[in-house]
């Protein structure tokens, strides 16, 4: 498997607030797929014990297209944050990985 490159990001999000920031994401992943060169899929993950911990991980074809959409010029990722920073405890965590293996069945 080619390297698969993976934005790490980690959100504290308002009580009460979580369902409808897993639907502001879901909706504004969906509407990037197969539109923004080099993303490959996302994953949004809501914390069992937590309810105010959500975990985004984006998949990238490599590394530069993936800071290239994480850049602070990039208008379509910041204005989500923007709309999204009312539902925010605290600003989402990021960091970057490389995938060694992913096994689902």
């Amino acid at each position: 498997m080619p390297n698969q490159y993976v934005k790490h990001n980690r959100a504290r999000i308002k009580q009460g607030r979580r369902d409808e920031s897993t639907r502001m994401l879901m909706q504004f992943f969906n509407e990037l797929q197969g539109n923004v060169q080099g993303l490959r899929g996302y994953m949004i993950l809501d914390n069992i014990k937590d309810e105010q911990e959500s975990i985004v991980l984006t998949f990238w074809q490599t590394k530069e297209q993936m800071e290239d959409f994480y850049r602070p010029e990039n208008k379509t990722l910041t204005e989500f944050v923007e709309r999204a920073k009312p539902l925010f405890e605290q600003m989402p965590e990021r960091s970057d990985h490389i995938v060694k293996e992913i096994r689902l069945s």
